[in-house]
């Protein structure tokens, strides 16, 4: 008698099961998303209407929030890395990672719901804080097709930064070091142009703010947006060609940091075979 064996789930399958678990568990866990939000939130109330003024200058306030709303979008983007990053080493320290590894799951599966999922959630966040903008007098001035491709952007970024914050969490095992490293992402985060103009900064810290993907993103949107400011003409490239050199670091980061997430899932069960 013949018997056969069992099949090992497809890729989209096993996927859509991690997917679901984890937005599963942000459903019991709802002030996730409240943390996600507050800092970015604090700092449109406090750099738009606090200091909002004083870095405006002669122009109108309530334009400068204008300008200041596509970077506070990034910078909710972007702070999601970390909670990411918790989450993927919370699971291998919890020995779940390990029991997905024991099943016959796809190596890319689990990383790749993970993702999915903190996109989901991370594009609820960038909703509600787009709303915040809003109110607070960000008006975009595009067509639905400028519109619909940053948020395209948008999303892109948070997917890629998933994977960032998922590579972190598997290849930084130590759960206090991690924590040690959001301040860090959060410094690189300033150092771009969410908050000033990069022609404001000295020399070698405009360089590097204008070569950093952060800032090639947000002045994408505020492009795409319509919003107001304009680039230098001695900018560097990823400012003159922003969509394109979002696109290029995106690529770039997906390129680097999806390898080095597989090899963390797929380790252990390559040892037992």
């Amino acid at each position: 008698m013949n018997t056969l064996a069992p099949r090992s789930p497809s890729v989209s399958a096993a996927t859509s099961t991690a997917f679901v678990r984890i937005l599963s568990a942000y459903r019991h866990s709802p002030g996730l998303l409240a943390i996600t939000l507050a800092a970015p939130a604090g700092m449109m109330l406090l750099f738009g209407f606090v200091f909002g003024g004083a870095l405006a200058g002669t122009a109108d306030a309530a334009a400068y929030r204008s300008y200041l709303t596509p970077g506070v979008l990034v910078l909710v983007a972007a702070m999601g890395l970390t909670a990411t990053a918790s989450t993927a080493n919370a699971d291998l320290h919890s020995g779940l990672t390990d029991r997905f590894r024991a099943l016959p799951l796809p190596a890319l599966s689990v990383p790749a719901g993970l993702a999915l999922a903190e996109t989901l959630t991370g594009g609820l966040a960038l909703l509600i804080m787009a709303g915040i903008g809003l109110v607070a007098g960000w008006r975009i001035d595009a067509t639905p097709a400028e519109i619909l491709a940053a948020v395209i952007l948008l999303l892109l970024f948070r997917f890629a930064l998933s994977w960032a914050g998922i590579c972190l969490g598997a290849v930084i095992r130590d759960e206090q070091m991690l924590q040690q490293t959001a301040p860090l992402i959060f410094g690189t985060i300033m150092f771009s142009n969410v908050f000033v103009p990069t022609e404001t900064m000295p020399g070698p810290l405009r360089a590097f703010a204008e070569w950093n993907p952060i800032s090639a993103v947000v002045a994408a949107l505020r492009e795409l947006f319509g919003a107001p400011g304009t680039v230098a003409g001695d900018a560097a490239w990823p400012l003159r060609e922003p969509v394109t050199a979002s696109a290029v670091w995106l690529v770039v980061a997906l390129v680097v940091t999806v390898p080095v997430v597989l090899r963390q899932y797929g380790s252990a069960r390559s040892r037992r075979t």
